[in-house]
């Protein structure tokens, strides 16, 4: 069976620093506008595989010595139209072949010690039984697991705060008056998230339900799909994958089957279980990777991110060149106008750096 996905991790981690106080919003605003006059990037040659990263990325220059020496390059995405979408792209190494370092982007399993937001992961098998969600527990063992079972027992059928559907939201009410305990609460989240993700099997990303926040329906499908579009370079990279797992235009081609898995993380204090699916897609010697996370319980609507691996050379042995870029809705970012956003791109980025050296540290320490 296959272990945790790397990538739907970041995603998680980055909320972390989106969600955040208004004086740290104003320190990291302070700190991109030393960075933003400083420092100069030297143009990474002709090398085949950098050269794509510029065409399609918004990197235009990247550092060769700094990429082979391990460093993670980042760029804060440009501004989006879509008013709660925000996109950081990063470049870095690792130095295994690329079919190993798309595999090993596929089925990374990041330890507590790595990850300490991560409270629990399952993968989850095809078609999806009531057992892969048997390990969720909602017993108040820290602040963030107590956050979530206190919203749940608080949701009633015309409120929460919780990303539900008005159907799931009656379904938890009537639970929460008939059982309200831990147990019970568990036991009915494992329901709704095997609920979901048996749409999502049956269906793809059509069969994704929307959710009702705020007297407003929002669709984590359509969320994604906006976001993708806004980046039209990034889009036509990805579209042959984009169409296999039917996110974007018409599904061609033999159908991907993903990696499916549900995880529960802590995000700015609040507990947050989130559904997710990894579809690999290998071309000649290069591999296209897209980490949808197609329901999130609370903090943030969805996410993708999608990787680009390429073969190059580390010294004497073969290595890859790995482009990221990530995409992620959140309620908070309707709110954040002009600088405010520039600060939350920097915060995002930062998050994402320290996810990829995880990623690297564990390459080069598991040869």
């Amino acid at each position: 069976m296959k272990t945790r996905s790397f990538t739907g991790l970041p995603s998680a981690h980055c909320l972390r620093g989106l969600l955040i106080s208004p004086a740290r919003v104003f320190n990291i605003l302070l700190l991109y506008g030393v960075l933003a006059g400083g420092g100069v990037w030297v143009a990474f040659g002709a090398t085949d595989p950098v050269e794509d990263v510029k065409r399609f990325s918004e990197f235009r220059t990247l550092d060769s010595s700094r990429l082979l020496e391990g460093e993670v390059l980042g760029e804060r995405g440009s501004l989006m139209e879509f008013p709660q979408g925000i996109f950081a792209q990063t470049c870095f190494v690792v130095p295994v072949p690329p079919d190993e370092a798309a595999q090993r982007l596929q089925l990374w399993t990041p330890s507590p010690r790595q990850a300490p937001g991560v409270l629990a992961f399952s993968p989850v098998s095809v078609p999806c039984a009531a057992g892969d969600f048997q390990s969720l527990s909602l017993r108040p063992t820290n602040h963030a697991v107590r956050w979530l079972l206190d919203k749940s027992l608080k949701t009633t059928g015309g409120r929460s705060d919780l990303n539900l559907s008005l159907s799931e939201a009656r379904e938890l009410d009537a639970a929460a008056k008939s059982h309200p305990d831990a147990q019970s609460m568990s036991t009915y989240w494992a329901q709704l998230l095997q609920a979901r993700t048996t749409s999502f099997q049956r269906e793809g990303f059509a069969g994704v339900i929307p959710y009702e926040a705020g007297g407003k329906t929002i669709s984590p499908t359509e969320d994604l799909r906006t976001m993708l579009r806004e980046k039209p370079a990034v889009e036509r990279e990805f579209i042959s994958l984009l169409e296999r797992c039917g996110l974007l235009g018409k599904q061609g081609g033999e159908t991907l089957t993903p990696f499916h898995y549900w995880g529960l993380y802590e995000i700015d204090h609040c507990g947050t279980l989130n559904l997710g699916a990894v579809y690999s897609l290998a071309l000649g010697d290069r591999h296209l990777l897209l980490d949808a996370q197609y329901y999130v319980s609370g903090a943030y609507y969805t996410g993708v991110t999608l990787y680009e691996v390429w073969p190059i050379q580390v010294g004497a042995k073969p290595g890859a060149l790995v482009w990221r870029g990530d995409f992620m809705a959140a309620p908070t970012l309707a709110f954040a106008k002009g600088a405010e956003r520039l600060a939350y791109g920097a915060i995002m980025l930062q998050e994402l750096k320290k996810a990829v050296r995880c990623f690297q540290n564990d390459v080069t320490a598991r040869p």
